[in-house]
C-alpha cells in the first residue's frame, strides 16, 4: 500500500515525528502517512520561499547599479551567508560539524570558495548589471546540466544517462537561443559580454558542484556551504581594497543592500535550511531550480520593468527543465542525490 511504502522511505521522519518505539507500520499507519505528508509539503513551500528570495538577487544588485562594487558587493554576500551559518549551527549546537577533517577538505573548500563562489558570483552580479536579468538567471543556471555531466563522466567516471543526454541537448538549444538575441540585440557587443559573464559564471559554479558533492559525505547541505562561503568572502577583500572601496549607500542603495542581505540571504537561507530539515537534497534540487529562475524573471518585470521575448522565455525554459530532468533522474537512481544553490 503507498502508506507503507511512503513509511519505509521516511522511517526516520516518522520516528522524528512520534518520538521512538512509537511508530506502527499497522496501526496508525495511515494516520502517520497524512501527517508526513503535511510536514513535507509544509517543507516544501519553505523551499519555494527561499526561492523566491534567491530570486530577487538580481532586483536589488540592479538597485545597487554601480554605487558599490561588484566585487566588495560579493564578498559582503559571502561573508553574510558564512555568518549566518555559523549562527544558525551554534544554535543547534553543531558547530563541531563545520571543522574541515583533511588537508583535502580544506584544499576543496579553497577552491570551491575562490573559483566556486568568489568568481561566480563577481561574473554574475556583473552580467546583471550589463543585461537583463530574465535572460543572466538563465544562462546562469546552465551550470546544472553541465557541471553534472561533466563530474559524472569525468571524475566519477560513470556512464553519461539518457537523462543527462536530453538535459544536455536541451541546455545547448536553450543557449542558442538565448545568445542569438544577445548577438542581433540593437545593444551590440556590450550585450554580448554580459551575456558570456552570465554563461560563464554558470561554469565556474561546477567547482562549488565538486566541492559540496565532496562535503557532502560528512556534513549536511548547509554545513558544506560554510567554507566555501568562508574562503571566498574573505578571499575577495585584498581584491577590493587594491581596486578600491568603493561604498556609496546614499539614496536606495542602502534599501537594496539590506534587501541583498537580510531578504535574499538572510532570510533565503533560513528558509532554506528550514525546508531540508524533512525534504530529500534532490527534491529540493528541483524545486530551486525551477523557482528560482522563474521568481526572478517574474520580479525582474514587475519591480524593473524588463520585456521577456518569447526566445528568451523558450530558451530559458529549455534550461530550467534541463536541470530539474537531471535531477529527477538523479532522485530515481540509488543514492543519487543532488546539490543546491542558493
Amino acid at each position: 500500500m503507498l502508506h507503507l511504502q511512503y513509511f519505509n522511505q521516511n522511517k526516520a521522519a516518522f520516528t522524528r515525528f512520534c518520538g521512538p518505539g512509537r511508530v506502527s507500520v499497522g496501526f496508525g499507519g495511515i494516520v502517520f502517512y497524512f501527517i508526513l505528508r503535511m510536514i513535507i509539503l509544509t517543507s516544501m513551500l519553505y523551499l519555494v520561499f527561499a526561492g523566491v528570495c534567491f530570486g530577487a538577487i538580481g532586483v536589488f544588485v540592479k538597485g545597487i547599479g554601480a554605487s558599490i562594487s561588484t566585487i566588495l558587493l560579493v564578498s559582503i554576500r559571502l561573508i553574510s551567508t558564512a555568518l549566518l551559518i555559523v549562527t544558525y549551527e551554534g544554535f543547534r549546537g553543531k558547530l563541531g560539524q563545520l571543522r574541515l577533517n583533511s588537508a583535502r577538505e580544506f584544499g576543496i573548500g579553497m577552491v570551491g570558495g575562490l573559483i566556486g563562489f568568489a568568481l561566480t558570483f563577481s561574473l554574475y552580479l556583473k552580467s546583471l548589471l550589463i543585461i537583463p536579468v530574465s535572460k543572466a538567471v538563465f544562462l546562469h543556471y546552465v551550470a546544472f546540466p553541465l557541471s553534472t555531466i561533466v563530474y559524472s563522466a569525468l571524475v566519477l567516471k560513470e556512464r553519461v544517462t539518457k537523462y543527462e543526454v536530453v538535459a544536455l541537448i536541451g541546455a545547448f538549444v536553450g543557449v542558442i537561443l538565448i545568445y542569438n538575441v544577445a548577438i542581433f540585440s540593437p545593444s551590440g557587443s556590450g550585450s554580448l559580454v554580459g551575456y558570456t559573464m552570465a554563461f560563464a559564471s554558470g561554469i565556474t559554479y561546477s567547482a562549488v558542484i565538486l566541492g559540496l558533492k565532496s562535503f557532502a559525505r560528512t556534513k549536511t547541505t548547509l554545513q558544506t556551504l560554510f567554507w566555501p562561503a568562508l574562503f571566498g568572502g574573505v578571499g575577495l577583500i585584498p581584491v577590493v581594497l587594491f581596486d578600491g572601496v568603493k561604498f556609496d549607500v546614499s539614496g536606495g542603495t542602502l534599501f537594496n543592500l539590506m534587501g541583498l542581505v537580510l531578504f535574499s540571504t538572510a532570510l533565503g537561507y533560513s528558509l532554506f535550511a528550514r525546508g531540508l530539515q524533512d525534504v530529500r537534497a534532490g527534491v529540493s534540487s528541483i524545486i530551486l531550480i525551477i523557482v528560482e529562475p522563474a521568481a526572478a524573471v517574474v520580479m525582474a518585470v514587475i519591480f524593473l520593468g524588463e520585456n521577456v521575448t518569447g526566445y528568451s522565455l523558450a530558451g530559458g525554459a529549455l534550461i530550467v527543465l534541463a536541470g530539474a530532468f537531471i535531477y529527477l533522474g538523479r532522485t530515481r537512481s540509488p543514492g543519487g542525490e543532488g546539490v543546491v544553490e542558493g
